[in-house]
């Protein structure tokens, strides 16, 4: 198992459009592939600290990470996704 991890801040003035993203084409964007295990998201306590956001995706291995990264559904909604935040950093953790 691994786990992407994928950290981010809101970019300021589009925290509307974000939260109406994960409302709507950004909801469960990640549960409905296949080889996702568990989905963790975590907001920032302190408010302005970066990042803002962190979101955890277990998945069974690192083939069905490849693959829904290339899927075309899952690349169109990141692009709108990048549009609204900033500061963006990712990881590929494992188990130790």
């Amino acid at each position: 198992m691994i786990t992407f991890e994928y950290r981010f801040d809101i970019i300021p003035g589009k925290a509307a459009a974000y939260e109406k993203y994960v409302k709507g084409t950004g909801r469960n964007i990640w549960g409905k592939y296949r080889g996702v295990k568990a989905i963790r998201k975590y907001k920032s306590m302190l408010g302005g600290s970066s990042p803002q956001r962190v979101v955890q995706v277990d998945l069974d291995s690192l083939a069905s990470l490849e693959k829904i990264l290339s899927d075309p559904g899952f690349r169109r909604a990141k692009e709108k996704f990048h549009g609204l935040v900033n500061n963006v950093s990712d990881s590929l953790l494992v188990s130790v």
